[in-house]
């Protein structure tokens, strides 16, 4: 799965609105709604700013296979 999977999978398991990022990320909410609907790719950048609105780590969404 995905590092974008992961991070929509979590937002959507916790209740946590789009709008409700976009505006703590100060980011357009259509493009949270896409990234979060998987419409659209999701840069480094992104992902760090999502991870600091959802005080998560990087880590807890990277996932390393064998």
């Amino acid at each position: 799965m995905k590092v974008q999977s992961r991070v929509a999978d979590y937002v959507q398991n916790n209740g946590i609105r789009s709008s409700f990022i976009a505006e703590r990320a100060e980011m357009n909410p259509v493009i949270v709604s896409r990234i979060l609907t998987l419409k659209r790719e999701m840069t480094a950048d992104e992902f760090e700013t999502f991870c600091k609105v959802l005080h998560r780590q990087p880590t807890d969404f990277i996932q390393i296979e064998d």
